[in-house]
C-alpha cells in the first residue's frame, strides 16, 4: 500500500492540474512532487497524469484511481492518527499533588520524563489541600494518607514514614507536647472508634 502523502499529492496534483500547486499546497518542491507521482505511476505501471507545458489532466485511467482513492483518504487519515495519538504521549497533563512531594520527588524527575515525551505538557498544581480533581481538571492526582472517597480509582505508589525529631536541649518539651497531644486525640469525642 502507498503511504498517504503519495496519494494525497496524485489527488492534489490532478484536482489543481499543477505540480508547482500542489507541492505549495502540500509544503514540497515541484521535483519532490513530480517524483513521488513517478514513483507512484511505475509501481502501478500507469500513467495517471497527463501532462503538457499548460496543465496536467488525470488519463482514464487516473480518474478510475482517483475515483476509489479519494474517498479512501479521510478514513486511511484517520486511521493513522488514531494509532500515532495511542503509541505516543501527547498533550496536557495536569498533576495535582502536595508542595513538598512536588519539589523533593517529582521535579527532579520530571526533565527526564519530559525528554522521553516531548509532545505531553505537564502542569503541575502543588498545593497542600486536597483539589476537587473534577473541578480543577487534575489527570493524575498524588496523595499522602487515606482516601476519603473509596470510589476513586487509586493505586498505592509508595509508603512514607513519619517521625518526630528533636535536638537534645529541646526532647524534654517534644516529649511533654507529644504526650499531651495523644492524651488529648484519646480524650475527644468525634475521633473515639464508631461501632457498625
Amino acid at each position: 500500500m502507498k503511504d498517504t502523502l503519495t496519494l494525497k499529492l496524485c489527488t492534489r496534483v490532478a484536482r489543481l492540474g499543477s505540480f508547482s500547486a500542489a507541492a505549495r499546497e502540500c509544503g514540497l518542491v515541484q521535483s519532490q512532487v513530480s517524483r513521488v507521482i513517478a514513483e507512484l505511476e511505475a509501481s502501478l505501471g500507469v500513467r495517471l497524469l497527463s501532462r503538457t507545458t499548460r496543465r496536467v489532466v488525470p488519463t482514464e485511467a487516473g480518474l478510475e484511481f482517483l475515483a476509489r482513492v479519494e474517498p479512501a483518504l479521510p478514513a486511511i487519515e484517520d486511521a493513522e492518527n488514531s494509532v500515532r495519538e495511542t503509541g505516543e504521549l501527547r498533550g496536557l497533563l495536569r498533576i495535582g499533588m502536595p508542595a513538598v512531594m512536588g519539589m523533593r520527588i517529582i521535579m527532579p524527575r520530571l526533565t527526564a520524563f519530559t525528554k522521553l515525551h516531548p509532545l505531553l505538557h505537564i502542569e503541575l498544581l502543588l498545593d497542600d489541600t486536597w483539589q476537587d480533581l473534577v473541578r480543577d481538571a487534575v489527570d493524575v492526582g498524588i496523595r499522602v494518607g487515606h482516601l476519603p472517597d473509596a470510589s476513586r480509582t487509586a493505586k498505592l505508589i509508595g509508603t512514607m514514614h513519619r517521625v518526630l525529631v528533636a535536638s537534645p536541649p529541646t526532647r524534654s518539651a517534644a516529649r511533654a507536647f507529644v504526650d499531651l497531644i495523644a492524651t488529648e486525640l484519646r480524650n475527644d469525642p468525634s475521633l473515639a472508634p464508631t461501632s457498625t
